[in-house]
Formats: C-alpha cells, structure tokens, sequence
C-alpha cells in the first residue's frame, strides 16, 4: 500500500491470497459447526431434518471432517505465508506491519482502554493492525491446533489408541465440543460486534471482502499506518528530486 500515492482517495490494504483464505475460512467454519453441532445434538428434530437433508449422518460425518480439512489448509497456509513473508521478502515479524503481537501492543493496550473510559482525548495511533485486530485473528489460530489436535483423535481413535490411554479419546471429545462452543460463540458474536457494528465502521466493515479502504478510514482506525505511509511517500519524493 506504501507504494501508492496519498493522493488517492482508495487503497488496497488485503490482496487476493488475504480475501480468498478468509472466504475460505468463513465458509467452511459455518460448514463445520453446522455439522458438527447437528452431530452433537442428534437426538433434537432440527439436527435429524438438517442430517436428513444433507443425505444422512454418514454425509454428515463426511462434510464435518471435509470441512476440516479445508480449515486446517487455510492455517497451513498462513503459516507458510509467515514463512514466506519472513524468509523470502526479508518482512519483520515484529516490525509495524505485522500481525505478530509486540511490546508496543501492550502500551496501545492500556492507551486503548482509557480512551474508552474517557480517560485520553484520542485513540492510539494503531499501525497496520491495531491490537485487537491481532487477538482476533490468533484467537482463531491458536484455537484450531485445540481443534485440529482433538479432531484427529476422534476421526482416527482405534490408531491413537495404540499410543495412548483410552481415555483420551473420551477427553477429545470433551474438549472438541467445549472449543468448537467457544469458538462459535467467540466468531459470531464478539469477532462480528468488533468487526462490523463498532461506531467507526457501522453497518459493516467490508474491506476484507473487496481489499479495498479509503484514506479517510485509514486517518481514522489506523493513523500510525497512515504516518508511515506519508512519511514514505515524502522520502520517496525527496529521493527522485
């Protein structure tokens, strides 16, 4: 986005890999609760016409574990996209463009929370991804190791049970259900209040869906980007002179 001139009025903040693993992601985590709660709760007639509907429980096992793996690709893929960025692009993993959380998240942190007690006239100058925004997005990473660890326990119990205690088996299947609540009840609620229905970007914040933001916004939500950015383009006119 630096490469831009200031001048206009739209800049591209996510390119296409960013928007198509989140569609991704979206889908299929609607695809793995429905499924796996239908699954959960099979003894309810709503979860037996959705099994119905989708062609018996054999399809709805099939769908829960197809809708996994596609999730757990998308994590793989970030994972290699840090690799890359990393190793290939010479990035800085904790530098203002990252979503790794730094030290400075924890002064923003508090300066954040006072601003929202009235406490400071003005917002902290939140660089590309504000602190928030880095929680959110680790909440899901962190959250599908649970996920993907207990899933693998419970998709193939007869062979992990030659390597542990049976029991495990039966503390999978707690801990999937207990993440999978958590997890839908964190997305659906508190990532979408955050991410949609906060006053700066009501009714909707749809940048992750078009890649697209405008200058006014990025002054707004994150002026610390938006420093850099001139700071950038003023370098690179001085150079050219």
């Amino acid at each position: 986005m630096a490469e831009q001139t200031i001048q206009q009025e739209t800049f591209w903040r996510f390119s296409v890999l960013q928007r198509t693993v989140h569609l991704t992601v979206m889908f299929a985590f609607i695809g793995i609760g429905l499924t796996g709660f239908s699954m959960a709760f099979s003894s309810m007639a709503p979860a037996r016409a959705f099994a119905w509907f989708l062609g018996g429980v054999d399809s709805v096992r099939y769908l829960h574990r197809l809708f996994a793996v596609v999730l757990y690709l998308c994590v793989v893929t970030e994972v290699l996209w840090l690799i890359y960025y990393k190793f290939i692009l010479r990035g800085n993993l904790l530098g203002p463009h990252s979503i790794c959380f730094t030290k400075q998240d924890l002064s923003y942190f508090r300066d954040h929370i006072g601003y929202i007690l009235a406490l400071r006239n003005a917002p902290p100058p939140f660089e590309r991804f504000a602190w928030w925004e880095k929680l959110d997005y680790w909440t899901l990473f962190i959250g599908m190791q649970t996920m993907g660890l207990t899933g693998l326990l419970l998709w193939f119990p007869e062979f992990f049970s030659r390597f542990v205690p049976g029991y495990f088996i039966n503390l999978a299947q707690v801990l999937h259900f207990d993440e999978a609540v958590l997890a839908v009840l964190y997305k659906f609620f508190i990532h979408t209040t955050v991410r949609h229905f906060r006053p700066e970007v009501y009714p909707g914040d749809w940048t992750i869906f078009t890649g697209k933001t405008t200058k006014e916004k990025i002054r707004r939500t994150h002026p610390g980007e938006w420093a850099r950015l001139n700071a950038s383009v003023q370098a690179n006119s001085a150079g050219e002179r």
